[in-house]
């Protein structure tokens, strides 16, 4: 994987990904038993994980096509139904678009991004300007929403941060024969629509919330 990716994995990098969990702080507080975390975490690999991917490799292609990025975000929304998810979603990609504002100052595609667009797209337009592979790509979303969760889990119930980090590979492994399939993908209607609903029913009662450590 390019010295990028590994880069915008990493979660000490300020652009505000260490204050969301990826699901699993709205679960915990929904009264999922903390032994199923590594379950949420194959299960938002399977679906949320598949969209967020999806949408990025699509926008990336959009970006190298010079085609227009709304019917891309369209695309997002229209599987990603929860309100609450889609404002976090939003202010995470505000945080990436100040790094590639910094690190990419004379690309004109961060200008003209739809209003308000996701992380999603904002990752694939990042990957377009920096040559980022479509694979690396698909790789980089699916392993920071299980990392995210995972570091997340350690804060709200403190347990072995080896056996969690044995959970992120297992949520790696566990999509990797799909990569190909989604590194190819150009139409937004192909972005794979495998939702999550009871996650985000948990995540909009968790927007609703006053004592919370993260956002979502």
């Amino acid at each position: 994987m390019s010295a990028l990716a590994m880069l915008l994995a990493d979660a000490r990098l300020p652009s505000g990904g260490h204050a969301y969990s990826a699901g699993m702080e709205p679960a915990l507080a929904g009264g999922m038993p903390p032994v199923e975390a590594r379950a949420l975490m194959l299960a938002r690999a399977r679906t949320t994980s598949l969209v967020e991917a999806g949408t990025a490799v699509v926008a990336r292609n959009a970006v190298l096509a010079q085609a227009p990025l709304m019917p891309v975000q369209s695309a997002w929304a229209a599987r990603t139904p929860a309100p609450s998810v889609r404002t976090a979603s939003s202010a995470q990609a505000r945080g990436y678009l100040r790094l590639a504002d910094r690190l990419w100052p004379a690309a004109t595609v961060f200008a003209n991004l739809p209003e308000r667009p996701c992380r999603a797209v904002v990752l694939g337009a990042i990957a377009a300007v920096a040559d980022l592979p479509a694979a690396d790509l698909v790789r980089l979303t699916i392993y920071d929403d299980a990392a995210t969760a995972a570091s997340a889990l350690l804060k709200l119930e403190p347990g072995d941060p080896v056996e969690v980090t044995a959970w992120i590979l297992d949520a790696c492994a566990d999509v990797e024969p799909r990569v190909a399939a989604l590194a190819a993908l150009t139409d937004p209607a192909d972005i794979p629509a495998a939702g999550a609903p009871h996650s985000e029913l948990w995540a909009s009662a968790h927007a609703r919330l006053t004592k919370r450590l993260f956002r979502a």
